[in-house]
């Protein structure tokens, strides 16, 4: 391998002598290799522009090593993956040193060095500071006053803006007793805190119809209930929190979540980023986590605050930079930290849950981060409580930051940037706004605190049968979701408005395609999700001798409805289902064509209704 750059080597004094350096954690950065004469490759980098030539054998083992590692555990994949090279750890270590000093690998130290706060970054002196809180609620009146008793006990109400109350109950007993609630706690808490149901909702659109007439179709789709009354419109209500918190910080609230924090059952100063799952683990009842309770400072909204809306380098400041270390980059990739700027705005903050995990089924296990599912299969106390309770504490044992939010019971949203709409009627609207987010500002960043609420449904659930069942769910479809990343560097604009454009034309695209295409995708998704599953699970099958036997056998049943799946799904007579239930074949694709088509139409014209929507607040 010889080198056609140049390069320097700055030494760095260790102040700590005699004390083993901790190992760098690296990657290979995101290159270019070009076939040349002689038959090597000339790599080239496309974020620092250095270049160096490379033997195919050493790109094709380099592709392997995105992900950020030691160098020891590079040379381990490597190995593994080409026994014969057992041998030659020497020089499979001096390529990677090799690597690294022609800058084809990224450094984890040089990224902390980076990213590092040079110090405390002052509150912002803005007269919108203080935050927007809207409980989102749907037919659940004993849930939501739990949770305003929970507000009018920890939290500093007076440090709120407003309070929204945002009904999206159909039954009139319901509507009437969350009305009442709501009446009953105004006394009691230091802001404004207004019920907003389907009077107040109609209210806002017709007032916004009135600004933007050539809209109404676009307003309708996002926020009235009536276009939607047939289905669980969660994303609907998220979208009137975040019209009617245009301007300011925003923090949602599920109606079965309780204002109270509780520590993590262990607690890590380490700061980390990645993609990667969340810990979990799991109990038998409440009490067990009783002791995690923080007696001091138990107001999540006031904790949110702590970092939404700062840069990754003013957050770092905020929760100690030198707890970002090069091992907290493990697992992240050089794609991912590409995208990570100092000045990377963390737009999402999110927090862990104690109680149910918000999944509505337990099939997530198998893809829980190791640690906890080593933790797990090692106590059958445990793995009995995984499986029949919904007792479960799933978040952070230390602050992370990541590329995209996923889900969270109470969340932060830097809602002074314009954040993109949900769809309104689909499950899983929350990966699918993330996705959605990351394709608009890709250099942004969501914070998920190291710290739980209580999230307990009423009437209180628990696991059974259907619930266990591994069976893909007839749904609108999903294999979008990913599509959206997927694309997203095919917008080369930096300006949001522009993005945001662009991803319109993208759903109008999908809408516009043939049926036979979307048929494809949709079975192409089923049966490679599947496969994927079934194999993980046949991984964990064949380590599972010492595990406990309700775990073998959650195994063997999730591995015989998968391989039913598989059977059934790749059929040629598959005919696809999914949401709405009422509606197969063409009929239903052509409800996901109308969607997509109206979504897109939406995102084109929510710059004018967040406008819009920003005057008729100020007005009131």
């Amino acid at each position: 391998m010889t080198d056609i750059t140049g390069f320097s080597i700055g030494a760095t004094v260790d102040p700590y002598a005699g004390l083993k350096p901790l190992p760098d954690w690296v990657a290979f950065d995101l290159c270019n290799a070009y076939p040349v004469p002689g038959g090597n490759y000339l790599l080239h980098n496309t974020i620092n522009g250095k270049r160096c030539m490379a033997m195919p054998e050493v790109f094709a083992a380099l592709s392997h090593c995105s992900e950020f590692k030691t160098i020891d555990q590079h040379m381990a994949t490597i190995i593994d993956k080409n026994p014969d090279m057992k041998d030659q750890k020497d020089a499979v270590k001096q390529v990677f040193e090799q690597m690294l000093k022609t800058g084809m690998m990224v450094s984890a130290k040089a990224t902390c060095d980076r990213l590092k706060a040079k110090g405390e970054t002052a509150e912002r002196d803005d007269q919108n500071n203080n935050p927007v809180a809207a409980i989102i609620t749907w037919e659940r009146p004993k849930a939501l006053e739990r949770l305003l008793d929970s507000i009018a006990a920890n939290c500093d109400t007076a440090s709120i803006h407003r309070l929204y109350v945002i009904d999206d109950s159909r039954k009139a007993e319901n509507i009437s007793q969350n009305k009442q609630i709501v009446e009953k706690y105004t006394p009691g808490i230091d802001t404004d805190i207004q019920y907003f149901g389907q009077q107040e909702q109609q209210q806002l659109i017709e007032n916004l119809i009135k600004a933007l007439p050539g809209h109404e179709q676009d307003i309708r789709f996002l926020i009235d209930q009536s276009k939607w009354r047939d289905h669980w419109t969660a994303g609907l209500n998220r979208n009137l929190a975040l019209l009617l918190s245009c301007g300011r910080r925003l923090v949602m609230l599920d109606d079965d979540t309780v204002c109270d924090t509780f520590d993590p059952p262990r607690v890590n100063p380490s700061i980390t980023f990645s993609d990667d799952p969340r810990e979990a683990d799991f109990f038998a009842d409440e009490q067990e986590w009783a002791h995690l309770h923080q007696p001091i400072n138990p107001d999540p909204i006031k904790r949110h605050m702590q970092c939404l809306g700062l840069s990754v380098s003013e957050a770092l400041g905020r929760l100690g930079e030198n707890h970002l270390k090069a091992a907290g980059f493990s697992n992240a990739t050089s794609l991912q930290v590409s995208e990570l700027k100092p000045d990377s705005p963390v737009l999402v903050t999110e927090c862990g849950s104690l109680g149910c995990p918000g999944s509505s089924r337990n099939t997530w296990l198998p893809d829980m981060a190791p640690r906890s599912l080593k933790a797990m299969l090692n106590s059958e106390r445990t793995t009995t409580n995984a499986l029949t309770t919904r007792k479960v504490w799933s978040g952070r044992s230390h602050p992370h930051f990541a590329p995209r939010p996923n889900m969270s019971q109470i969340t932060g949203f830097d809602n002074r940037q314009m954040l993109p709409p949900y769809l309104p009627m689909v499950r899983a609207q929350d990966r699918l706004f993330g996705n959605m987010l990351d394709y608009l500002y890709p250099a942004s960043v969501t914070l998920d605190y190291p710290w739980a609420v209580p999230h307990l449904p009423l009437p209180e659930r628990s696991w059974n049968d259907q619930h266990l069942s591994f069976k893909p769910v007839d749904s609108f479809p999903a294999f979008f979701f990913e599509k959206i990343l997927e694309n997203k560097s095919s917008c080369l604009s930096e300006s949001t408005g522009d993005r945001l454009a662009h991803l319109a034309s993208w759903f109008k695209d999908m809408a516009a395609a043939p049926y036979d295409v979307l048929i494809n995708e949709y079975r192409q998704d089923r049966l490679a999700n599947s496969a994927a599953t079934l194999n993980r699970l046949a991984e964990l099958m064949a380590n599972a001798k010492t595990t406990p036997v309700n775990w073998q056998n959650y195994l063997r049943n999730g591995m015989s409805q998968l391989n039913a799946d598989l059977d059934f799904a790749s059929r040629e007579d598959f005919v696809v289902k999914g949401f709405p239930n009422s509606l197969e074949g063409h009929e239903l694709i052509d409800f996901w064509k109308n969607t997509w088509r109206g979504f897109a139409g939406a995102l084109l014209a929510w710059p004018k209704i967040r406008e819009a929507a920003s005057r008729y607040i100020e007005e009131q």
